[in-house]
């Protein structure tokens, strides 16, 4: 790829751009996925669109985290889509890589306030293993962005023509 990547104008930055951009939307069908089969839901509520997990023999309703997750990714994803087809001419590279990850994990980390703890040892921590998890991919997310403003790499690519 490198040797493309270099006739053509691009590098892997500009390929995880590009990556980043569609996973989103991969990621909230996963999630819809997890609904289905009635995985990784939340604490009890008493909201209106609190779901009874019936599959996994849940009485009470719980927060379906998992409609919760989908629709962050699907915002991710719009987000993403909008900035690729209105303002990439003005956007460095690796804005939209950085964007994915703060706005995947950003909310991940919040979303797993609400979620019942996935293993026994998360009993009784502040924060559990799916935040802990997320906080240095968020912080990868800004490493990226800050990065792609200090190379001032376009994330376009120009090309240039003969002649």
């Amino acid at each position: 790829m490198k040797k493309y990547g270099q006739k053509y104008g691009f590098d892997y930055m500009w390929l995880m751009d590009r990556i980043g951009v569609a996973t989103p939307l991969a990621g909230a069908l996963i999630r819809l996925g997890n609904l289905m089969n009635s995985e990784i839901y939340g604490n009890p509520t008493d909201l209106p669109w609190g779901f009874v997990f019936l599959l996994r023999g849940e009485t009470v309703a719980k927060h379906p985290t998992q409609l919760y997750e989908a629709l962050a990714y699907l915002v991710t994803f719009a987000v993403l889509m909008l900035l690729y087809f209105k303002a990439l001419p003005k956007l460095k590279r690796g804005t939209l890589f950085g964007l994915f990850f703060i706005g995947i994990f950003g909310s991940r980390f919040f979303i797993e306030f609400v979620k019942e703890p996935q293993v026994a040892f998360e009993q009784g921590m502040t924060l559990n293993m799916g935040q802990w998890l997320s906080i240095p991919l968020v912080l990868m997310g800004v490493a990226i962005m800050v990065w792609g403003i200090y190379k001032k790499i376009p994330a376009e690519i120009v090309i240039k023509k003969k002649g």
